[in-house]
């Protein structure tokens, strides 16, 4: 503004302008960054906009900036559903609840629950460049298109020819979303050999289920080993109901058919995962993390644990496999390491079926739950 002039907007209190209604009406988060650029009473007043007001702009156009969609949100507010899932039994179940409506229902209580600052939006948008998409081409390359581009993939040119039909960035934030929900149930286990109801194997199943579909868990539960109960029902941890991302299951092409559901998706986005666990390609990145506190366990058990401590930390913690970048995880990875060490009594783990999976955060045994029966004798 010139001289002595000026605009009417301006002169609203503050918390008009931007705290408390001004962003109600703008359309996204680049309405809302171009409004804050304008002036610097504007620019200063955007550092106490709501933070669940810049998660619902940012969700608007979320398809624009926040690839893939929903996935990279829910991953930026996953860890804050998580937290207020385990303030009440009550909140944890409708966290659970809410899994069934897949990756859409979790945005849809981020909104809800959750927010996002405008200094975590730019550090999001530097770790899209410094850590997502390198992780993502890794991942590509060990269970992607880059893969099966192998010269003489199925005669020798990889040493685990699958087939497997992976979306590289779905299953960099499936993996991420886990950790994000789940990771601070390491600490309490670690301390007192429990875990939250939030991150209970029974919450965890719900997760991989119906956050990360796949025909495989919903066409094959009735072929898994030992599952089916007196009534001939089969037991609730394994079974999946045709609703959230597996509505297109109850189409006539499926229950008279069973001609595969042509709006279901074409990923087999669990068999993947569970494939990238044991790829030759994805684990030396993790080895050398390990390595670099203190190395691995000769005991199994206690190497599951560190195993799963270190990969599923989140979205943060995927920045420490990236070059130059263990320092600022040191201390903790060493933390864990040495209670991990000091523990003599293995941990449980809970059966379901043939398969099991440890009471603390164990994507690979409840990968191998909810895709049971998919390989013969599982």
């Amino acid at each position: 503004m010139n001289g002595n002039l000026q605009s009417p907007l301006l002169a609203l209190p503050g918390d008009i302008l931007l705290v408390l209604s001004l962003p109600c009406y703008l359309r996204d988060i680049e309405d809302f960054t171009n409004l804050c650029t304008t002036c610097r009473l504007l620019h200063g007043l955007s550092t106490q906009t709501s933070p669940k007001t810049i998660l619902r702009l940012a969700a608007a156009a979320s398809r624009i900036f926040f690839r893939p969609d929903p996935h990279f949100l829910v991953a930026a507010t996953a860890r804050q559903l998580g937290e207020w899932a385990s303030l009440s039994s009550a909140n944890t179940a409708q966290l659970r609840a809410t899994f069934r409506n897949g990756a859409e229902g979790l945005m849809e209580l981020a909104l809800e629950h959750a927010g996002l600052t405008m200094d975590r939006i730019r550090e999001l948008y530097g770790l899209r460049f410094s850590t997502i998409n390198p992780i993502v081409d890794l991942i590509d390359k060990c269970v992607g298109e880059q893969w099966y581009a192998t010269p003489n993939f199925w005669d020798g040119g990889v040493d685990d020819a699958w087939t497997i039909d992976v979306d590289p960035p779905e299953t960099f934030f499936h993996l991420v979303i886990y950790g994000e929900l789940f990771a601070p149930a390491f600490d309490l286990f670690l301390e007192t050999g429990t875990v939250p109801e939030v991150a209970n194997v029974n919450t965890r199943l719900e997760y991989v289920k119906y956050c990360i579909p796949d025909w495989a868990c919903i066409a094959c539960m009735g072929g898994a080993c030992d599952v089916k109960r007196p009534d001939g029902s089969i037991d609730p941890r394994r079974a999946v109901e045709p609703v959230g991302p597996y509505v297109p299951f109850l189409s006539e092409e499926w229950i008279q058919n069973r001609t595969y559901p042509d709006k279901f998706t074409k990923h087999t986005h669990q068999l993947g995962l569970r494939h990238l666990q044991d790829s030759t390609r994805w684990n030396p990145s993790w080895a050398e993390v390990r390595a670099a506190v203190g190395g691995d366990f000769e005991e199994q058990w206690k190497q599951d644990l560190w195993w799963a401590i270190v990969t599923c930390q989140g979205l943060d913690g995927m920045t420490m496999i990236r070059p130059g970048n263990l320092a600022p995880w040191r201390e903790r990875l060493t933390a864990w390491r040495a209670r991990i060490e000091a523990m003599s009594e293995r941990p449980n783990k809970i059966a379901v079926g043939r398969q099991g999976t440890y009471i603390f955060p164990d994507l690979k045994g409840d990968l191998d739950i909810t895709t049971s029966g998919y390989t013969y004798g599982t």
